[in-house]
């Protein structure tokens, strides 16, 4: 018999089992790279010795109430604050408003210029889940969430599940030597600019001071947190773990780009390349023909009518989001035929207890079903089971990582991909070791770590070369480097040569 402690048929447990990292639909690239950045933070941005994890849950509720103007110590009575007697809950009070505390002065100013560093596409929600841009490592904290509707807040999962943990182990202790080189040099630059000298972070630090050391001890480590820091050692995820170090490394350790703006790379290229994981498991579990596993990316301003690139794009956006719940289906099929084989009799116990309901109809089939019965059976059932319960929530996942770093614009059906500056200098980061280089070799670069099509030449390794002229990605490939141009990213020559990353280039 199988066992009944494991909900094996769950939506988050065939996303995990499916694409070895929890993909879920509610992580934005913020919240998987402050988790990333935590986890080293916590670890001393190394491994940690004899496998002891530190947990990443980090309160920082005296910078926090500041920053948001919600008091994160209410009904936090016991112990002292900044004065001997002044309660937690006060301290925190005062910090919401902005009001001066023990001699302090300026903390409205302090406030403001704190909100003024707060990531846009985090304010949804609760501000337990609010962050800030990364910049430095006193302004970094955890997911929160109160207890009931008025009650204490406290770290723990809202957005943050796991990902960044498996993150970061892939970063501090990949198994390949030639990967741990690279992850280490990234892992060191990503110390050295959240560690940078910052009056900002002299005053969070300040503030976290006055509070009583029950504030400061790290919560205990959970199971969970251990599994996903193991699951980093996944041989399913080495094309991850070759993606985060090679990528990472290129955006810490390129030209002269400020700390900020790397970390500001860094976030987005996390994004994307978590988004791109699960695509590619996508393409491999359906068994995608080569020559369709592309996404396309639109510039320019055309109306849609008129333009074919941005058509196209829409079009492989919706594949790719096809592509994702036809992997499910398939992983959902194997997983219940397995069961079936193991002699499972209690199928309710498989499925999340609030969905079960809604899966009256598919348990019926699966007690009925032979563990014999072709794979296609079990298909089918499991179609009925992702049409009913929330098993899209991997291709709403793909959907927001893109949507947090800026790469997929319209709306609806009319969804397409582009790439803002902010992306196309995460691009270039990415690729500083092989910075400058002209704009074709750039296009097909990114062809080649991403499976990008920006411009002709890479299109004409793939299906597009049937779908769209020659002229329409020409155009769109010139727009591109007008943007890239404008945002200082490229220098445009005379003779209509575009160089890509001259101050992306790797210092000597």
């Amino acid at each position: 018999m199988t066992d009944k402690t494991i909900r094996r048929l769950t939506p988050e447990h065939i996303a995990t089992d499916l694409f070895s990292i929890l993909i879920d639909r509610d992580q934005r690239a913020s919240a998987v790279c402050a988790e990333t950045l935590l986890t080293l933070l916590a670890n001393g941005y190394k491994a940690p010795t004899n496998g002891k994890l530190t947990s990443p849950k980090r309160q920082r509720f005296a910078i926090r109430s500041l920053t948001l103007g919600e008091n994160f110590l209410r009904q936090r009575n016991t112990g002292r604050a900044a004065e001997d007697e002044m309660t937690p809950q006060l301290y925190g009070e005062i910090l919401a408003a902005g009001d001066s505390v023990s001699g302090s002065a300026n903390l409205d100013l302090a406030q403001k210029a704190f909100k003024g560093l707060l990531d846009p596409t985090t304010q949804r929600g609760q501000r337990g889940t609010w962050l800030l841009f990364p910049f430095h490592e006193s302004l970094l904290w955890y997911d929160a969430r109160p207890n009931g509707s008025n009650g204490p807040w406290g770290v723990r999962k809202v957005y943050m599940r796991g990902s960044g943990i498996t993150l970061a182990r892939m970063l501090a202790d990949p198994a390949d030597p030639a990967l741990a080189e690279l992850g280490h040099s990234a892992v060191a630059a990503m110390q050295e600019a959240l560690q940078k000298p910052s009056p900002l972070a002299e005053i969070a630090d300040r503030l976290e001071g006055a509070l009583d050391e029950q504030f400061h001890i790290p919560p205990q480590t959970e199971n969970d947190e251990k599994e996903a820091w193991r699951d980093g050692d996944s041989k399913k995820l080495d094309d991850l773990t070759a993606a985060m170090c090679r990528h990472s490394e290129g955006v810490m350790r390129q030209g002269t780009a400020s700390g900020p703006a790397k970390l500001w790379q860094l976030r987005n290229m996390i994004g994307l390349d978590l988004a791109c994981h699960a695509l590619r498991v996508a393409w491999d579990t359906t068994e995608m023909p080569e020559r369709d596993r592309y996404l396309l990316l639109s510039f320019g301003d055309a109306p849609r009518p008129d333009n074919r690139v941005r058509q196209r794009s829409e079009d492989t956006y919706q594949l790719a989001r096809i592509r994702l719940s036809e992997a499910t289906v398939r992983t959902l099929a194997q997983r219940m035929h397995q069961l079936a084989k193991e002699g499972c009799s209690d199928w309710r116990s498989q499925f999340e207890q609030r969905s079960a309901d809604r899966l009256q109809e598919v348990i019926s089939d699966l007690r009925r079903l032979p563990p014999d019965a072709p794979i296609d059976e079990y298909m089918r059932v499991a179609r009925t089971a992702t049409e009913q319960a929330t098993y899209g929530r991997a291709g709403e996942g793909f959907r927001v990582l893109l949507e947090s770093i800026g790469m997929l614009a319209g709306a609806g059906s009319y969804r397409y991909l582009t790439a803002t500056p902010e992306i196309l200098s995460a691009f270039v980061g990415a690729l500083s070791v092989q910075m400058p280089m002209s704009s074709d070799a750039f296009f097909r670069a990114v062809f080649d770590e991403w499976r990008i099509v920006i411009a002709q030449e890479a299109a004409a390794h793939t299906s597009l070369a049937d779908q769209l002229d020659g002229a329409s990605l020409e155009r769109n490939g010139r727009r591109a480097e007008q943007l890239m141009s404008e945002a200082g990213l490229a220098l445009s020559l005379s003779d209509r040569t575009t160089i890509v990353g001259e101050r992306a280039r790797r210092l000597r």
